[in-house]
Parts: C-alpha cells; structure tokens; sequence
C-alpha cells in the first residue's frame, strides 16, 4: 500500500513490496546518523510500530525534532499528547496507513503547521534529556541511591551498578 506513494523504503526487509511499486525507491540500509541528518529533508516519516501503548517509538520523535510529519501508529499515549496529529495516526490496517499518509498529502502546511505546535507544545517534557534523566533516576531508584547523585553527563557514584561490592 505504501509503495503507490511517492516514499523512500530505508533499511531492509521490504523486497515483497518491490514488485507493486509506482513511486516508491528502496534506498536499503543506512547509517543512522545519514538517516537522522536526512530527516529534515522529507515531508513526512512513516514509524510502523504495532503493540506499544505507553510511548511512540523514537522515529516519531526524531521526526518531530526534524520538522517532519510524524505519521504513527495510533496509541493511548499519542492521543493524550499529540492530538493535534490524530489526523496523521493509524490503527494496523492499510485503510487507516493510507488515510494517514493522504491527510499529509492533501494539506502539507497544515500538517506542517499541527507538527510544529506539538512539538512547542510537548518539549522540553518529553525531550530525549528528560527520558534520560528519568531513566538515570529510575536507576539509582532501584540501586537504592539517590537520583538526585547521578546526572547523565557524570560518572556514576562508588557502588551503584554493583551494590554488592560496595557494601563489603
């Protein structure tokens, strides 16, 4: 289904679509450093990531920071903060995918204009700084430290990852 549109497939695994194809270019696997820098150069990244309700993946993230639609998969959490890009979510039918990608098509500016007020409206709270934080917290939580002693950019306190040396 995605292969009538005008996409690039990246990575690998996609050679059963090869054959419908219109528009679509397979450009195969990449860095991901060329993938990230190139993001901003698209319209729209598609993120197929079925079974996840707590989170989006990181692709939706990275495309919101590079000014590119996000077009996802539909969850509990990207109905609480990303509303404003319910028009470019699907649930896991190629019906759904290509309502999605043809929202973006059909009005570019306004799909422009809902991913830049989402990503005003949800950064710094849900920025890559803040997960790692979270997850240095959640760390020294369950190492029995303080989160407040360990920043991600400094060394981890004596003890932390092996508790058990630490208290001989």
């Amino acid at each position: 289904m995605l292969s009538n549109y005008p996409v690039d497939f990246i990575g690998g695994g996609w050679d059963d679509f090869k054959a419908e194809t219109r528009h679509a270019r397979f450009l195969g696997a990449m860095p991901f450093e060329t993938l990230r820098e190139n993001l901003g150069t698209y319209l729209a990244a598609v993120s197929l990531n079925p079974n996840v309700e707590l989170s989006v993946h990181d692709r939706v993230f990275f495309a919101l920071g590079a000014s590119t639609v996000p077009i996802f998969d539909a969850d509990s959490f990207s109905r609480e903060n990303f509303p404003r890009l319910s028009r470019f979510s699907f649930a896991q039918d190629a019906d759904s995918i290509a309502a999605a990608v043809e929202a973006v098509l059909d009005d570019p500016a306004a799909a422009h204009a809902a991913t830049s007020a989402t990503l005003a409206e949800t950064y710094p709270r849900l920025s890559m700084q803040r997960s790692v934080q979270e997850i240095c917290e959640i760390s020294t939580q369950m190492a029995g430290f303080a989160g407040a002693s360990l920043m991600p950019s400094l060394p981890s306190p004596a003890g932390v990852w092996n508790p058990s040396k630490a208290a001989e």
